[in-house]
């Protein structure tokens, strides 16, 4: 049977694709090949499907099968494994497929992934822009165009960041991102939600947040521009009496996120049995840790209920201090984020950002005095810090910018890849300095080299 399957695709090679794979499938379907079906099915596919066309998409109508790829998870080890997608999620994972389902030569896409890694899409949950797309000013049209370019470097789901801005700014842009969410192509980087950076925060901490817009964290402001689409709120707890607005974000099942703050560690650890789930960026924007007073970064360091934001661009934290948080905190509550601003991949070297600017100057973003305004990095280079800096492995780095994100946002169908999850995938080089090669939004091609 094996030397009828070679007849069939000598005899087809060069003329009928669909013709081959119909015979092919016919072969598969009978009942003498089956018991050789799964060891042959790789070698077949090797032989006999061409890539995905450039031009051609596979829609809600088609299987989407990867095969010969190494597929990581979070945390584990690789285990050579093919992936069969329908419409847009995993339906099976295994070296075979499965009998009971039935794949169509005319109905079915094969991408071959000649023994590359296969991983989870990236999850970023602080991300100003890039692109030129600026969430606190930029069109729909800008933010879709953005959504459009993240997919190359294998961010497939972020919670656009707005920062401190006027009220009716902030309403302005919770819309737009809004809208933008409604329209945004099946194959574009998903939008899990808003983080609001601001305005609630310490005028001592402030970065470059215009002071002239930071207000009184209490809970009458919030809900003049509350939204069911915000997740997070970045704000400074020590500026919330009595922990009210703590408590109301957590009871709206929002997540608070004490950044660009004064507070102590006695305030973190009050906050954080009232609904403070974690804190924004740790180490920049808050007071510095000290031997005699801990203050915000040893609570942070030291309570395992709360997640840490990191941003691993090696300027805004020395890889030494993201040692430090990878040895003190548990895995599960590292996440990564990019922090990246509309800079990021502009044509411009300057731009306007949050009412001044904000400077390219050797690789970082600075405003006129020199301070830090936020990353030009994307997850992808947050991962290839970390493993050059020798910090973590691939499986581990997995954790801190996809699957934490995934469970923090509660995003259950995000961040590992099994049945019944989402299909967003990224396959990834690994010998040439991870370079991505495909990343699939909701089943569907976002990105190929």
């Amino acid at each position: 049977m094996t030397e009828k399957i070679r007849q069939i695709i000598q005899h087809y090679k060069k003329n009928n694709l669909t013709k081959i794979k119909t015979d092919l499938l016919n072969l598969l379907s009978n009942a003498e090949l089956k018991a050789t079906a799964q060891a042959l099915l790789a070698l077949l596919f090797n032989e006999i499907y061409q890539e995905i066309p450039a031009n051609i998409q596979p829609n809600q109508n088609y299987f989407l099968v990867i095969i010969n790829g190494n597929v990581l998870n979070p945390g584990c080890e690789s285990k050579k494994e093919n992936i069969l997608i329908y419409k847009n999620r995993i339906i099976a994972t295994s070296s075979n497929i499965p009998d009971n389902i039935q794949v169509k030569a005319d109905n079915t896409y094969i991408i071959n992934a000649k023994g590359l890694i296969i991983t989870p899409g990236l999850i970023d949950q602080h991300i100003h822009g890039g692109y030129e797309c600026d969430f606190n000013k930029s069109s729909i049209e800008d933010m879709i165009n953005l959504a459009k370019n993240l997919p190359q470097h294998g961010i497939t789901s972020i919670v656009p960041t707005i920062m401190t801005a006027s009220e009716s700014i902030i309403k302005e842009q919770i819309n737009k991102v809004k809208k933008a969410k409604e329209i945004l192509p099946d194959n574009a980087t998903r939008f899990l939600g808003i983080h609001l950076e601001g305005p609630y925060l310490s005028v001592k901490h402030k970065g470059i947040q215009p002071e002239s817009e930071i207000l009184p964290a209490v809970v009458e402001n919030f809900k003049k521009i509350e939204d069911p689409e915000i997740k997070i709120v970045s704000y400074a707890p020590e500026e919330d009496k009595d922990f009210k607005l703590t408590r109301y974000l957590a009871s709206k099942n929002i997540i608070p996120s004490a950044g660009h703050t004064s507070a102590s560690a006695e305030i973190i650890k009050e906050a954080s049995k009232l609904g403070l789930k974690q804190v924004t960026h740790l180490f920049n924007a808050m007071a510095p840790l000290h031997h005699r007073n801990p203050g915000i970064i040893g609570e942070a360091l030291t309570n395992n209920n709360l997640y840490v934001e990191i941003i691993p661009d090696g300027l805004h934290l020395n890889p030494i201090t993201i040692d430090i948080v990878l040895r003190t905190k548990p895995e599960s509550k590292v996440i990564f984020i990019s922090d990246s601003l509309p800079l990021n991949q502009a044509n411009d070297d300057s731009i306007i950002f949050g009412n001044q600017q904000v400077f390219r100057k050797d690789n970082m973003a600075v405003n006129a005095d020199g301070t830090l305004a936020g990353s030009l990095i994307f997850l992808n280079t947050a991962i290839k810090n970390l493993i050059n800096w020798e910090l973590a492995d691939f499986s581990d780095c997995l954790r801190f910018t996809s699957l934490n994100a995934a469970e923090n946002l509660n995003q259950k169908e995000l961040g590992y890849i099994d049945k019944d999850k989402l299909a967003d995938l990224v396959i990834w080089d690994t010998k040439k300095n991870y370079k991505i090669n495909t990343t699939i939004i909701n089943g569907q091609i976002a990105f190929k080299l």
